[in-house]
């Protein structure tokens, strides 16, 4: 017996039975094992309705609980915040391999490490700014190179931590999706134009790695810890060109500060394998933009 076609049979198996027994007591016997079928196949139908509700919920609260645990800062009144950008190029030449068309280190100790550059970052983007004309940096010797790393390597770095800090990490509520519980947390499914999706969360929701399914080269795992306001990204690694794989992935590391409430980047590493090649750089003298 199965469905709700099964559980009104047994219930009207039932009251006949019943009727039964007030003029025989020889079916006593078998009313009570009418009885433990209909209970057991009432118990299963219900089971199977809430049981499907329950999915169904799962699957529909599931982004939402998930996105309300992150410190997304720019999906509160956070409209802005600009910090001037600390870079010892002295150090960085002890950790990366050195082309050459960076400059001398005297070239660099006198017109490249004076800079003060300083980065603006909105919801949209991150935009650093040498404080100076583009006409002057072409005059930087070989035409500011060493300049434009630097701020090549600012940008892309806060770039990649704006998808954390206004939960574009995560797909938008409302996306069409399938979680299921997992050993170590949840598996969390869904489709992106005409690519199945997965994304791995631990127990606590941070999420832990995200790659189309079965593939393993375009995969990003994350780390998150828990701050005031939710889970802050430490680490992002991703496949360079979209190729994951170890001696051929940049790893970003970022630790935090406090300023006018927020949670915002203040060291941050990029370590690009490949190249054995590592930035590091401070955000000092922050300012914040929000709204009341």
């Amino acid at each position: 017996m199965s469905g709700a076609g099964s559980c009104r049979e047994v219930s009207l198996w039932l009251v006949g039975s019943d009727r039964l027994l007030a003029s025989d007591k020889r079916v006593s016997g078998d009313l009570r094992c009418i009885m433990r079928v209909f209970c057991s196949t009432l118990a299963f139908c219900f089971c199977a309705v809430f049981c499907h509700a329950q999915a169904a919920t799962d699957d529909a609260t599931f982004l939402k609980q998930a996105r309300a645990k992150y410190d997304a800062p720019f999906e509160g009144n956070l409209q802005s915040f600009s910090c001037a950008v600390e870079f010892n190029w002295k150090q960085h030449f002890t950790e990366a391999v050195r082309v050459g068309d960076e400059g001398t280190d005297d070239e660099i100790a006198k017109f490249i490490q004076p800079i003060r550059s300083r980065v603006t970052v909105t919801r949209q983007n991150a935009a650093v700014s040498a404080g100076m004309a583009e006409s002057e940096m072409n005059k930087l010797p070989h035409g500011g190179m060493a300049e434009r790393l630097l701020e090549h390597a600012v940008q892309y770095s806060l770039n990649n931590w704006l998808a954390a800090s206004n939960n574009a990490i995560l797909p938008p509520e409302g996306t069409s999706a399938h979680v299921e519980s997992s050993a170590s947390g949840y598996k969390l499914e869904f489709k992106v134009q005409t690519f199945d999706v997965q994304m791995v969360f631990a127990r606590d929701m941070s999420l832990q790695s995200e790659a189309a399914k079965g593939s393993t080269s375009d995969r990003r795992e994350t780390d998150f810890r828990l701050g005031p306001q939710g889970f802050l990204l430490t680490s992002f690694k991703l496949g360079e060109d979209g190729d994951f794989r170890s001696g051929n992935r940049i790893i970003l590391t970022y630790t935090y500060q406090s300023v006018g409430g927020f949670q915002l980047p203040e060291q941050v590493a990029i370590n690009r394998e490949s190249h054995h090649e590592v930035w590091h750089y401070k955000l000092t003298d922050c300012i914040v933009q929000a709204t009341k």
